[in-house]
């Protein structure tokens, strides 16, 4: 029988594999410690009674990719920020908190608000973003936008997200990102309507009148609860997959439908409101994290999408 010959490695080589290797555990160890060190900070937030959320942004940093901006006009981000982990658990003292920027050198950035106050009483508060084009940009063409909202009293928390702006079709749009043993989906929507359209008669204003983003956020609450840019409902099988009920989305919906599974009544469809020029991240969890439920939006996926605008 011939013997196999191991061929021994080099002192380089050796240095190689040790360096690579302990790159990677650095890299993993950073990951996961990150990972750990907002959640004791979550946990003892909560202990505290204290929340500070937003629909757009996160701790760990959320990134959205809008596809469809015209690459002309100025593209506005409503943030909205709360004080509330759902309908039971709110801060019971005010928050201040700070707003800061990072963009790309081919957009002007600007916030309606350099620092706000979420008041106890509310637990709501928001600021818009605006992005100006500072050049002519062509289809496919994108800038990114950083927006970071920082708690400063009664505690530090950041809140942050990435805004990718492509170039390129005007219009409402959405896709299902998921992979093999995820343990959710998530359909992500993006509307790039830079209009808001009366579903109530007020003023002058009748059903059916179109609103621009600043003529809309010069109303009043009250007459803002009266128009609506897109309104979205998603409709699926809680067989497959489940949304949760204390999802900010959720929190926010109407029209809601359900049927009876083993004795219990499960959400199968809802629809909710959405901002002009604005995009939102829905969860669904997943009966079979085995399964991969991908789609790009041009056929129906295993949450389908209808559009009202």
């Amino acid at each position: 029988m011939r013997k196999i010959r191991i061929k021994k490695l080099t002192r380089f080589q050796r240095r190689v594999f040790l360096i690579v290797g302990i790159c990677v555990f650095l890299t993993i160890g950073f990951t996961l410690g990150r990972y750990v060190y907002h959640k004791v900070l979550d946990f003892y937030f909560r202990t505290q009674n204290f929340y500070f959320e937003s629909d757009k942004l996160t701790a760990d940093g959320a990134y959205y990719s809008l596809d469809y901006w015209n690459g002309v006009d100025p593209y506005q981000i409503v943030v909205n920020v709360n004080s509330f982990k759902n309908s039971e658990l709110k801060s019971n003292s005010d928050i201040e908190y700070e707003v800061s920027l990072n963009c790309s050198d081919t957009i002007i950035c600007s916030s309606t608000k350099e620092k706000g106050t979420i008041y106890h009483d509310s637990n709501t508060d928001y600021f818009i973003v605006t992005l100006t084009p500072n050049q002519a940009f062509k289809d496919g063409d994108s800038v990114v936008a950083e927006i970071i909202a920082t708690s400063t009293s009664p505690y530090q928390k950041k809140l942050s997200a990435q805004f990718k702006l492509v170039v390129g079709t005007y219009g409402l749009s959405h896709e299902i990102t998921d992979h093999e043993n995820d343990v959710y989906l998530e359909v992500k929507i993006t509307n790039t309507l830079l209009t808001y359209t009366v579903k109530e008669a007020f003023g002058s204003y009748q059903v059916g009148a179109q609103l621009s983003i600043s003529e809309y956020n010069a109303l009043s609450d009250e007459d803002k609860k009266k128009c609506v840019s897109a309104s979205i409902t998603l409709e699926f099988d809680p067989n497959v997959v489940y949304i949760n009920n204390n999802s900010t989305t959720f929190l926010q919906a109407y029209q809601i439908k359900t049927e009876k599974l083993n004795g219990y009544d499960y959400v199968n469809q809802f629809t909710f409101d959405m901002e002009a020029s604005s995009s939102s991240v829905v969860k669904f969890y997943k009966k079979d994290a085995s399964k991969d439920y991908s789609s790009n939006g041009d056929s129906d996926g295993v949450v389908k999408v209808h559009y009202d605008y």
